[in-house]
């Protein structure tokens, strides 16, 4: 089979099936320039050759982020061309998004562990249950198989080293047959460490860089070295099976280059370097699979227990790279917003409808998800302020303060005066929390304001999360997609707001 990544999570793969006919797939796509809500660019840019859509036979999209699922570049593929659309189940609710803005489009549903099979083909999806609540818990990992090859693609999500029933669930897709080509597709997201980098001078983004690679290869031996505990012996283990090889995709936004072209080439852990470095740990616990990174802009060929790096090409287009600038650790930092990230003003009527809509989204949303929680739950704050009150914040640069408490005495959130002597757990702009009910905004938008590393912004966390906000979602789809109708593109939303950001 072939893989040809286009980077972040998207990538095609060429397979063939019993008749040696070439099934190509594309999985997720985004591949415009800007992640429109959190205003991030992709770091390889990706002109579409219409002429060659037509190639494509599946687009399989993952989970319901913008960065999977582009408007843009879901209307302009379908076009000029007709792939089946296979859609996991956690997608049931956009259905009617997708039929009214792709009316042409075959959709298909895969639910977890059902074949769908194209052409002899076989496309299996999965999901592994966790405790933790997490923006990711509609990712469907997918395995794409013939009789003799199978590669098997994380995407955006990670199944639980650690779980012995997700372990053995694991072991179960790759040993399901005789396969002579075993491939484990990882994602490597390093956003967290990403973001951060931007925010320290030169020297010492040096040191924590240093200290963020040394914590993960902590992490990565301990993936390792837990087969060598008693607890661990009788568990499957992938990494002994048979041509059993593993490639590594990224899953990382970048530094808008309109910002700075020289800050968005600064990576806090290259993807050959984790390639390089998980191979070299891998070794050191006795297991020499092949391990490689999956750079965009090439075709690697994966056949029984080897990956090779082939021609430079991108089958549906052309791959465009800055190559004239070499600048590996520039001086400046990065862009903070000072006010509210896209800026507008308020009647007191409005005022008034942001209080009611955004109150009923604490009592309905908000309580139910942080009660539900395993982590970081609303109780164990509640416990851990001396007065027994959480008190959210919305600040607004023409009318006074909003805030909105629930405590002990309370059987719910309620406004209250403002008083800045009062401890605040979370704080935020009015227009940037209506911006996020209104589809604007997405889960990182919040990292263009300087956040205080003390507090947890519980609000903006929940409102990420995607099994209890399909409204949001739908909401922000319907928008986009009509703006791709109209063949504008993601900078058109994307260009202004960073430009407001520059100047203020």
């Amino acid at each position: 089979m072939l893989i040809t990544p286009l980077w972040h999570t998207e990538f095609l793969v060429d397979i063939k099936n019993e008749e040696n006919q070439n099934i190509r797939i594309l999985v997720d796509a985004w591949l415009s320039d800007f992640v429109i809500g959190d205003l991030m660019e992709r770091a390889t840019k990706i002109k579409l050759d219409h002429q060659k859509l037509s190639s494509i036979d599946i687009i399989y999209l993952s989970h319901s982020h913008i960065d999977h699922i582009d408007p843009y570049t879901l209307v302009e593929i379908y076009t000029y061309a007709n792939p089946i659309l296979l859609l996991p189940c956690t997608l049931l609710y956009m259905e009617e998004v997708f039929r009214k803005y792709l009316p042409n489009a075959h959709i298909e549903f895969l639910f977890p562990k059902k074949t769908f099979q194209f052409r002899w083909i076989e496309l299996v999806g999965y999901m592994f249950p966790q405790e933790n609540i997490t923006n990711e818990d509609d990712v469907m990992m997918l395995g794409i198989s013939n009789q003799d090859e199978l590669l098997f693609a994380e995407i955006d999500t990670i199944p639980n080293e650690y779980d012995e029933e997700v372990q053995e669930g694991l072991f179960k897709i790759f040993d399901r047959r005789e396969y002579k080509t075993r491939c484990y597709l990882a994602s490597r997201n390093e956003l967290d460490g990403q973001l951060r980098i931007y925010d320290f001078e030169s020297q010492k983004r040096k040191s924590f860089r240093s200290e963020y690679i040394a914590n993960r290869k902590e992490e990565i031996r301990a993936g390792y070295e837990k087969f060598e505990y008693e607890e661990y012996i009788d568990v499957p283990n992938i990494y002994t099976l048979s041509w059993f090889v593993r490639g590594f995709i990224g899953q990382w936004l970048k530094y808008p280059p309109s910002l700075s072209e020289s800050l968005s080439l600064v990576s806090i852990f290259p993807l050959d370097e984790i390639a390089s470095m998980e191979t070299d740990i891998a070794r050191g616990f006795g297991y020499d699979f092949p391990q490689k990174a999956l750079l965009p802009g090439r075709q690697y060929k994966v056949e029984n227990a080897s990956i090779e790096t082939g021609r430079k090409e991108c089958p549906i287009g052309d791959i465009v790279q800055n190559t004239d600038l070499d600048i590996k650790n520039p001086e400046e930092k990065r862009i903070y917003a000072t006010s509210q990230l896209i800026p507008r003003e308020f009647t007191q009527s409005e005022i008034d409808d942001a209080k009611k809509k955004i109150l009923d989204i604490l009592n309905h949303r908000f309580l139910s998800y942080w009660s539900a929680s395993p982590v970081a739950s609303l109780r164990s704050a509640l416990i851990k302020n001396s007065d027994g009150a959480y008190r959210i914040l919305l600040k607004e640069e023409w009318f006074e303060s909003i805030v909105f408490e629930y405590s002990f005495a309370s059987s719910g959130f309620l406004e209250i005066p403002f008083d800045a002597k009062m401890n605040f757990d979370e704080d935020y702009w009015l227009s940037d929390i209506l911006d996020f009910l209104d589809w604007k905004q997405e889960l990182y938008s919040n990292f263009w304001h300087i956040l205080d590393p003390k507090k947890m912004y519980r609000l903006w966390t929940c409102l990420g999360a995607n099994f209890c906000n399909n409204d949001l979602v739908l909401a922000k789809y319907n928008f986009h997609f009509s703006q791709a109708m109209q063949w504008k593109k993601s900078e058109d939303w994307v260009m202004p707001i960073l430009g407001w950001i520059a100047k203020n």
